[in-house]
């Protein structure tokens, strides 16, 4: 099992385990004061909307147990945030009238248990066309939105149903309607890449260097540029290292990627132009590409360790970088948010206390970063409006309420 994977997966393992016993009893507490809803998700679960059918509302002002695993947005008002609760039902979050609402979608109508699943990336080309992807019971899984319903749609898979030869989606990225990818890796260790063209998905064939190779992040600039990256392990030195790989418009392609001490993985990629993109990775690794290769940019040392794990550009002077990290040896790891201004990389103060795994930008003054919480595992969704990160109005901001997640007591120092 690849580094990537491992790193990929903590987030999520974590979160579940933290909050399984007591999500059992509820999976939902109010940020606010009880009041006359503050029951309302305890003792049994009560029955989970079928795949597809309108959830109950559920206000902003609750806290979400489980964690945010991707997040894309079409202006700064339309926006969806997808991931996986603590009992382990993919879940959807979108605005409805200026508050979150979520919907936790049943995989499989009628089949007993009702198997576990997750979305880990979502992209957005309309407002009637929105495509999450992930895995459930170790199958790839791809869900579209219509603008009323999500709907699941069958992917390819590397083996039949059952044989354990399955796969996870980690990244998804759009060029158009009839032009998506889908990227992660197989159950037995091979890079996997999908492929829709408004029709159905198809698997596309693309490079394995060595072992136990991934695919984490997908970013395209046009039909004929777009990048996937992730780690792979040398069959010669068992060390996990840096995968990148191109699509030309025919083919997917290795790209070299420069070789750093103690990196071990890409975790995300963004591609602003066809001549300027962005990865990031394990040990707050930054790689832009300029048109001609790929060379590392300074960014602020994560003394005290910590991962990058998702990259987003609006322009070629203008992107935001997220992940857990501490700058500081012996300090805890927290949020951290990273920015671009076409000179340099620095870091933005961020309100939350946990790991950020998803970023996306509308405007030069609205941004939006999803993940989880160190306390509690419970969501996490934080707004940029051109000035501060915080959370959105009513999402447990301040003053928090019992069970919110608590802001971290500073934001990481640059010194």
């Amino acid at each position: 099992m690849s580094v990537s994977r491992d790193c990929r997966k903590s987030l999520r393992d974590r979160v579940l385990g933290a909050v399984a016993a007591a999500a059992a009893a509820t999976v939902l507490a109010s940020c606010a004061a009880a009041g006359p809803d503050a029951g309302a998700g305890a003792g049994t679960p009560g029955p989970r909307p079928q795949a597809g059918s309108p959830a109950p509302g559920r206000a902003s002002s609750l806290i979400i147990s489980g964690g945010l695993y991707g997040v894309a947005a079409l202006s700064a008002a339309d926006v969806w945030a997808v991931g996986s609760t603590a009992m382990t039902d993919p879940m959807t979050m979108h605005p409805n009238g200026g508050a979150w609402t979520e919907e936790v979608l049943t995989l499989v109508s009628g089949q007993p248990g009702n198997p576990p699943g997750s979305f880990d990336a979502v992209a957005a080309v309309a407002p009637h066309d929105v495509w999450a992807v992930g895995v459930t019971a170790g199958e790839p899984l791809a869900e579209h939105w219509n603008g009323r319903a999500w709907t699941v749609v069958p992917t390819p898979s590397p083996g039949p149903q059952g044989s354990g030869a399955g796969a996870d989606l980690y990244g998804i990225a759009a060029v158009s309607a009839g032009d998506i990818w889908a990227v992660g890796g197989t159950n037995d260790g091979e890079a996997w890449i999908i492929h829709w063209d408004g029709t159905a998905w198809t698997r596309v064939p693309s490079p394995n260097p060595g072992q136990s190779a991934q695919l984490n992040g997908v970013a395209a600039a046009s039909a004929a540029s777009a990048w996937a990256v992730g780690s792979y392990t040398s069959p010669v030195t068992g060390i996990s290292l840096p995968l990148i790989e191109h699509w030309d418009g025919h083919a997917w392609t290795l790209a070299p990627s420069p070789a750093i001490r103690g990196v071990t993985a890409l975790m995300g990629v963004a591609a602003a132009s066809p001549d300027s993109a962005w990865t990031v990775g394990v040990g707050g690794l930054i790689e832009h590409w300029y048109g001609r290769a790929w060379n590392r940019v300074p960014s602020p040392d994560l003394a005290g360790g910590g991962t990058l794990r998702a990259v987003a550009a609006l322009s070629p002077a203008s992107a935001w970088a997220v992940g857990t990290g501490s700058l500081r040896p012996g300090h805890l790891l927290t949020t951290l948010i990273e920015h671009w201004d076409g000179r340099a990389w620095a870091l933005v103060p961020s309100p939350a206390a946990g790991d950020l795994t998803a970023v996306t930008v509308a405007s030069p003054d609205s941004a939006w970063a999803v993940g989880s919480s160190s306390v509690g595992g419970t969501a996490v969704i934080e707004h940029w409006d051109g000035k501060a990160w915080t959370w959105p109005p009513g999402f447990c901001g301040s003053p928090s309420g019992p069970g919110c997640p608590l802001p971290a007591s500073q934001p990481p120092a640059s010194s």
